[in-house]
């Protein structure tokens, strides 16, 4: 591994609050299908043969040493997998083609700050070199999203998992975006739209969520809407980047193995256990005192075990009916858009996201 010592799972995403005892039984269901001699052919052969148990075990949560491998199954990059484009796109006779390349090379240092004061100069080099090298290639090759903030995240997030597998990145995220996860209960596609102009998947997410949190938890949405506590200011941020800019990555970690369990409908799910399990932190509150509680999840406060999150989650169970056609027109969110743009942490560029 290229920075062990380093980027282990331990140093950098461990929290006591992850349940030790379920991960431990786990990893011991993990053992019983891993031939050492050939990890990833037989995650793979497993997966192929016992879909839904490997379904089932990859939002139980993986080991660490089996992660991004699992990951990559389910996502079935393999489907994708084009030998030399990588190479090509990153080369520098295409870079210069890169018309987002001023953004990226703006952003890259802004990606998990924290994170990379704490490694070596030449680690930290390194990681924002494979960083660029994976957003360059991802604008040359999907031109309909090209490059918006947030997509650093994402991408840095994977690297990190990957131990910096920087090709084997990129085609993760090129499947994240462009492959159907048909287990997904409600058939919601990737995650392309979450990126690409206006953004129509992110806003038939929040859509989705309007709905279910609306059918879910009546009293607490309408205590939301009197303080003006909009669902866009808050839930557009977690699902806008997965969740890595709200939550401790020791969550996320598990968050990301539950969506690529249960498919892009688990972050509707997701969102739904967190203010489930946290409900009673805003009683009483305002606005200001709602988004201090939703902010200060960032540091692992006011959050319970996050199994217990997962465990929540998995017990909801979105009805159809709630969910609009994902082709349809997006009623409503227009004007929660605007919205946002008066009392988000976000800024509103033309249709770009910039991060602050």
């Amino acid at each position: 591994m290229i920075i062990k010592s380093i980027l282990t799972e331990h140093e950098l995403f461990c929290d006591p609050l992850i349940n030790s005892d379920k991960m431990k039984r786990s990893a011991k269901e993990w053992e019983k299908i891993i031939k050492k001699s050939n990890i990833e052919e037989s995650i793979s052969n497993y997966f192929n043969r016992n879909p839904n148990e490997f379904l089932n075990l990859l939002k139980d949560g993986p080991p660490p040493k089996y992660r991004w491998v699992a990951w990559k199954t389910v996502l079935q990059i393999n489907s994708l997998l084009s030998k030399n484009t990588y190479q090509s796109l990153i080369s520098s006779s295409r870079r210069s083609e890169a018309k987002w390349a001023k953004s990226i090379e703006a952003d890259i240092h802004r990606t998990f700050p924290d994170k990379l004061a704490k490694l070596e100069p030449n680690v930290k080099e390194l990681i924002i070199q494979k960083l660029e090298n994976v957003l360059i290639a991802i604008s040359l090759y999907c031109p309909e999203i090209g490059y918006c903030q947030g997509i650093n995240y994402v991408v840095g997030f994977m690297l990190f998992v990957s131990d910096l597998k920087d090709e084997e990145v990129f085609w993760t995220f090129i499947a994240l975006v462009k492959n159907k996860l048909e287990h997904d209960a409600l058939k919601i596609s990737g995650i392309e739209g979450l990126y690409s102009e206006r953004f129509p998947k992110l806003e038939f997410l929040l859509r989705c969520f309007s709905m279910a949190f609306t059918q879910e938890e009546p009293l607490l949405k309408q205590q939301f809407d009197t303080i003006e506590f909009a669902n866009i200011i808050w839930v557009h941020k977690w699902m806008f980047v997965m969740f890595l800019l709200s939550f401790k990555l020791c969550y996320c970690l598990r968050f990301w193995d539950y969506i690529f369990g249960e498919g892009i409908s688990g972050m509707i799910k997701l969102s739904l256990a967190i203010v489930k399990v946290t409900k009673e932190k805003y009683e009483g509150k305002t606005f200001t005192g709602c988004n201090d509680v939703m902010n200060s999840f960032k540091e692992g406060k006011n959050l319970p075990d996050v199994e217990e999150i997962i465990d929540v989650a998995d017990s909801i169970k979105l009805s159809e009916d709630v969910i609009p056609n994902e082709e349809g027109e997006m009623l409503g969110i227009g004007s929660e858009m605007e919205e946002a743009k008066a009392q988000s942490t976000y800024n509103f560029k033309a249709t770009k996201f910039i991060l602050v």
